[in-house]
């Protein structure tokens, strides 16, 4: 089962399953939610929710990642994280879990599950001079560790659909620079005899550290495309599939230019800037301009869009002008724009011409009216829904519970799903449901949002995912 649209591969293996049996694999990939991530990690692969039905043996399970492994060594700072799907509250924990292989060279790892929760990627930020982790410590001293992952438990879950899409665990460990500045941040000499203030349980361990090589390792994406032909959009994320499929139909409706991969340089602290400046092309009677000055994307940014509750890719935007009364303005418009902070180098070119502006001047504002109701959106997202809820008696008899209370369906529909179609499969009893929703958002749409309400109430990740992007395709 091939997903690499969304950086996902599945196998089964061979005695899981007898020649006439079938299986049914629900996945989602997500982008963004309440994640927390152990200390000293930082998160290189979208957050995956698996579930099959029936359940079985095991799984191979293959993710991207976005490190580059040419250097073989920085293998041993990958490693896989999972957090059950059912949690009391917010955020969604991740624990580190034994096992698994990331081979160099690739951009895929691999481990193999029979317990199946939200499952991602992480890597190592830094470790201790000497070799020594700090994810090993991080137990011993926070008594926080992903002890409970290490053990390779897992969490029995759902997952759904193939659309592409938490907040990032605080980096912490002993040994980290802000534990650093910690220690030493006592001014003046410390009186270290009994009438001290600060006993010797109250002192911290100071180890030095050095980072893993990660940060340099990371590779990104970045997407040219023109929202109007007179505004262009330039949006970076991690270079995974997941993320950038997530960019592409954020922006759909747009012109879509050339994509490529990048590396920052680290001795520019990791930004990158659009920089504007003398042009080797005329440039006569037209303007480009940023919407923001300094035009910057940094690290930081791009490491947390698809792993915290933040699902906008971070962009810069840039304005282009042109004097069409003016008898000296160039037809066509050649302007570069290096883009500053990246190992290697690289240019935006920007082309534009005086059609394509005055066409853009017919259309001006039309970008903020409302977008008619995406109908293979909506559609794709309820089937979503209905597939995750064929794996879940008990969560579909919730929603339609909730439903009832709230009248989106009467107590006779209700019946009908549970007690008039004892014979039917579970899938069939949910295709009845979902058909009773399909209705509402037709006939009654000042009613979704109760619905969606519902879902969300549930606590669940994927549900909530679901009713975020069943939302999104209705407005």
């Amino acid at each position: 089962m091939n997903w690499e649209e969304y950086g996902l591969r599945i196998s089964v293996a061979e005695d899981s399953l007898s020649a006439s049996e079938t299986v049914e694999v629900s996945v989602l990939a997500l982008v963004g939610g309440h994640f927390k991530f152990p200390d000293n990690t930082r998160p290189v692969s979208a957050v995956y929710a698996i579930s099959t039905s029936p359940l079985l043996k095991s799984l191979r399970i293959e993710m991207q990642h976005c490190i580059d492994l040419s250097d073989p060594s920085l293998s041993k700072y990958l490693k896989f994280a999972v957090a059950p799907v059912h949690t009391a509250s917010l955020p969604y924990q991740f624990s580190l879990i034994e096992g698994g292989e990331f081979p160099a060279y690739q951009r895929y790892g691999w481990i193999e599950r029979s317990e199946f929760c939200c499952v991602t990627t992480v890597a190592i930020k830094e470790e201790e001079n000497g070799g020594v982790g700090n994810e090993e410590r991080n137990g011993e001293e926070d008594g926080d560790s992903g002890d409970e992952g290490g053990k390779g438990k897992g969490e029995t879950t759902g997952g759904e659909g193939q659309g592409a899409g938490g907040q990032e665990g605080e980096a912490g460990g002993v040994g980290r620079s802000d534990r650093e500045e910690e220690g030493n941040g006592l001014k003046g000499p410390v009186d270290c005899t009994e009438d001290s203030e600060l006993s010797t349980s109250q002192s911290k361990t100071i180890v030095s550290t050095h980072s893993t090589g990660i940060p340099e390792a990371t590779v990104y994406a970045g997407q040219v495309f023109y929202e109007r032909p007179d505004l262009l959009r330039f949006a970076a994320a991690k270079d995974l599939n997941a993320l950038i499929q997530f960019i592409r139909k954020e922006y759909r409706q747009h012109e879509l230019r050339q994509n490529f991969k990048f590396q920052f340089d680290h001795s520019c602290f990791g930004c990158l800037e659009l920089v504007f400046g003398p042009q080797d092309e005329p440039i006569t009677g037209w303007t480009v301009s940023p919407d923001i000055v300094p035009c910057q994307i940094e690290e930081g940014d791009l490491d947390n869009f698809g792993s915290d509750i933040n699902t906008i890719p971070p962009s810069c935007l840039v304005s282009i002008y042109a004097d069409s009364s003016h008898p000296d303005t160039v037809h066509v418009l050649k302007y570069a724009i290096p883009l500053k902070g990246l190992r290697k180098p690289r240019t935006i070119n920007i082309n534009r011409s005086l059609k394509d502006i005055s066409d853009a001047g017919h259309s001006v504002g039309t970008k903020d009216v409302p977008n008619p109701v995406s109908h293979n959106d909506l559609k794709k997202h309820l089937n979503d829904l209905k597939r995750f809820l064929s794996t879940s008696e008990a969560k579909f008899r919730d929603i339609a519970n909730g439903c009832k209370e709230v009248q989106i369906i009467d107590s006779s529909q209700y019946d009908e799903l549970f007690d008039g179609m004892t014979n039917q499969s579970l899938s069939k009893r949910v295709e009845l449901f979902i058909g009773n929703i399909t209705l509402l958002i037709e006939l009654c749409p000042d009613h979704i949002s109760t619905f969606l309400s519902i879902l969300r109430e549930q606590d669940h990740v994927v549900l909530s995912t679901l009713a975020d992007r069943i939302a999104a395709s209705y407005r």
